[in-house]
């Protein structure tokens, strides 16, 4: 299989034993998912960097990347979206984001299991694969991990006069990009509790703009708590970053306040009917 050579090949896909065995007392941290869809596609949706920081507790799992001080994305799913989760304190180690991506890939399209180890700093992140419905076949693959810096503390103050929040269903807001002019090189969002009450436009190279405009009647619009008007211009490019984890959302929560610190949530459901969601921060182009 070309996609298992490839990794042959990096020197981080082992078909040797399995390590269900093995106690607990060894690792620092075990987890299993007996699917590993949800979890492989919020991988997948920030893998727009290489360099990932993983945050582990007895509340769950934290993924982290960052793009300069513009962007940063993070995947979090609570310790009840695992069918066993096991952590010894906190445990933190960096990875490459497209190996990971890679091996959980291994398996594409069938239904998968995922058991995960990690002894402590230094030692490598284990992934053990099973597709469950061939008992007899499975693969192992060791990542090597790394140190990692701390990630920037972004932060709305929830007190803020200027606060507004929506929530939107995510299929809505996918047609609602769609409909933007894509070659754009900035984008403005407008929220506000007067009509337009929320606006999404755009403005390319020879100043072509597009724009949609919703109501806050509308269908699409799960909550709208706009407290004032805020409007802030974005990369188009660091916005589209976003588009693999609303691609796989079901819901959305929108954020931002008079700083144009935008903050994005996307939902989506785990096998587990746990909520697990990506979070995106990025950060206006200028003084609003």
């Amino acid at each position: 299989m070309q996609h298992s050579k490839t990794l042959y090949e990096k020197g981080i896909l082992k078909n040797i034993r399995m390590l269900t065995q093995r106690q607990y007392s060894n690792f620092k941290f075990v987890a299993r998912l007996d699917q590993i869809k949800t979890f492989y596609t919020g991988i997948k949706s920030l893998n727009f960097e290489n360099n990932g920081k993983f945050q582990i507790s007895e509340d769950g799992v934290r993924v982290t990347v960052e793009e300069g001080q513009c962007v940063q994305a993070n995947l979090y799913m609570t310790a009840s979206c695992f069918a066993e989760f096991h952590v010894v304190d906190m445990v933190t180690f960096g990875i490459n984001m497209n190996i990971i991506s890679e091996c959980l890939g291994l398996f594409a399209g069938v239904p998968c299991s995922l058991k995960m180890f990690y002894k402590g700093h230094g030692a490598p992140l284990v992934l053990v694969l099973r597709p469950n419905d061939e008992a007899d076949i499975s693969a192992e693959c060791s990542i090597k991990t790394t140190n990692v810096d701390d990630v920037i503390d972004y932060n709305l103050d929830e007190n803020s006069s200027s606060l507004n929040v929506v929530f939107v269903r995510g299929p809505s807001l996918a047609h609602l990009f769609q409909e933007l002019n894509k070659a754009a090189d900035e984008l403005r969002i407008t929220l506000s509790p007067r009509q337009p009450h929320f606006k999404i436009e755009t403005l390319g190279v020879v100043k072509t703009e597009t724009f949609v405009e919703v109501a806050k009647t509308s269908d699409m619009m799960m909550l709208f708590n706009c407290r004032e008007t805020t409007s802030a211009c974005y990369r188009n490019t660091e916005i589209r970053l976003t588009h693999k984890a609303l691609a796989a959302a079901t819901k959305v929560a929108i954020k931002t306040d008079s700083s144009g610190l935008l903050e994005m949530h996307f939902m989506m459901q785990s096998e587990e009917q746990a909520e697990v969601y990506v979070q995106f921060y990025i950060m206006p182009l200028a003084d609003v």
